[in-house]
């Protein structure tokens, strides 16, 4: 499944950039769930030797997930990421390590983390769907965390 947008931005990191802004001035963005681009190979071939169910082949971001990762109370904690790794997320998972916990995949560079769910249910133009879905981003607190025997590592192929 595919959903395309007709708008004049060129690239993911402009839709993005243009989501956070709007949730920096307004306090939220109408602009609706979209693809970043395709699920990567350690992904899916993790997901299909360990039973683990794709929704989707392409991974989605949406500002309601994007508002979610800004929120105030994360900024309190100092837990917020920075805008710029948020931009840059569709290109730099690729350089990131992967883990499975149990439930979501996350990819960290050791600063910060961002979850993704393979197999969230959600409302895209009025139908509700299952796809990959970004959930949510955040610092490390503790570097060691994914030493936690929870933490799956997800080898490069």
């Amino acid at each position: 499944m595919r959903h395309t947008m007709k708008t004049e931005y060129k690239t993911i990191e402009e839709i993005i950039a243009t989501v956070l802004d709007d949730i920096i001035q307004k306090g939220f963005s109408s602009m609706p769930p979209f693809s970043i681009g395709l699920v990567e190979n350690r992904m899916s071939e993790f997901a299909a030797v360990n039973g683990i169910i794709l929704a989707s082949d392409e991974l989605y971001m949406s500002s309601k997930q994007l508002q979610h990762c800004m929120r105030a109370s994360k900024s309190v904690k100092g837990l917020v990421v920075d805008p710029v790794e948020l931009i840059a997320f569709p290109q730099s998972r690729f350089r990131m390590d992967l883990y499975y916990d149990g439930e979501c995949f996350i990819y960290t560079d050791g600063q910060s983390k961002f979850i993704v769910h393979p197999n969230y249910k959600m409302k895209v133009w009025r139908e509700h769907v299952k796809l990959v879905n970004f959930i949510t981003a955040t610092r490390v607190k503790d570097p060691m965390e994914f030493t936690l025997p929870k933490y799956k590592k997800i080898d490069r192929s």
